[in-house]
């Protein structure tokens, strides 16, 4: 019985972890693995941000949900390009996006959308409504999809060895890939939105929105149901903990805050 030769292909991989390009988080400190080039990244951010807005109804530039999330984003953005000064070339543009579902994102380049279901169901005051841009500006700031890209292309690579020496059959290597997403990704994913909720509190910290908005916000999402489940295989924070987390990063912003204010 020929024994699978799974070390190598994982040896291998790590190899081109050690070997791929690297950045530091300019927030964070944290090292991140950016194989995929931001360039790249940015002209599939676009196209598919285009595809987005043909495909989805849009509310007008003159409804007052528009003009408010613009205005509060334009608050943001100085302080994005301060953050990472590289996003002063984004093409930067928001959107209200007519959806039920409570959700938000921000796209690498500084594409913005909100859904109207985060606006009619959250009911977020401008404080609470800039730490959801915030965060997901964040995120982009961070090139968390970039970086979730290039674990991904680097799995595969890993994965495309080991079959190569007959290492993986079909059967394996589809194991290996749901094991690989678990011990992974996920674990990542928890990672990247912690961080973007600490790099979102500093942003609209530093734009003059209240800090202590964030902890209210997540306060509604979770009286909306939005923090059960198992937070293991979640790629998303349990709200209880991440609550938590923001109580503790609010004092590190409160100079920035009324710096911004004056208060």
């Amino acid at each position: 019985m020929r024994v699978p030769r799974l070390p190598m292909a994982v040896t291998l991989a790590g190899a081109l972890l050690v070997t791929a390009g690297c950045a530091t988080h300019p927030v964070t400190g944290r090292s991140q693995l950016m194989i995929m080039p931001e360039g790249q990244a940015n002209q599939m951010a676009y196209q598919a941000y285009s595809q987005m807005t043909e495909q989805k109804p849009t509310l007008p530039a003159s409804h007052p949900a528009s003009q408010r999330v613009q205005r509060i984003t334009q608050r943001i953005v100085p302080q994005a390009i301060r953050v990472y000064p590289q996003a002063g070339g984004w093409q930067w543009e928001s959107r209200v996006f007519r959806d039920d579902s409570v959700n938000a994102f921000a796209m690498a380049g500084g594409k913005v959308g909100i859904n109207t279901g985060m606006l009619d169901k959250i009911q977020p005051s401008d404080d609470e409504l800039a730490q959801v841009i915030a965060h997901e500006v964040a995120h982009a700031l961070s090139g968390h999809t970039r970086e979730k890209m290039s674990m991904a292309m680097t799995q595969q690579m890993g994965l495309s060895v080991a079959s190569a020496l007959g290492g993986l059959d079909g059967r394996t290597a589809a194991m290996a890939q749901q094991v690989a997403t678990v011990a992974v990704d996920l674990p990542f994913s928890r990672r990247m939105e912690l961080e973007a909720d600490e790099v979102g509190l500093l942003l609209a910290a530093r734009a003059g929105y209240d800090p202590h908005a964030a902890v209210s916000l997540w306060q509604k999402m979770q009286a909306r149901g939005g923090g059960g489940g198992p937070e293991w295989l979640s790629t998303h924070p349990n709200s209880s903990n991440r609550i938590q987390a923001l109580e503790r990063a609010i004092p590190s912003v409160m100079p920035e805050y009324r710096r911004a204010t004056g208060r």
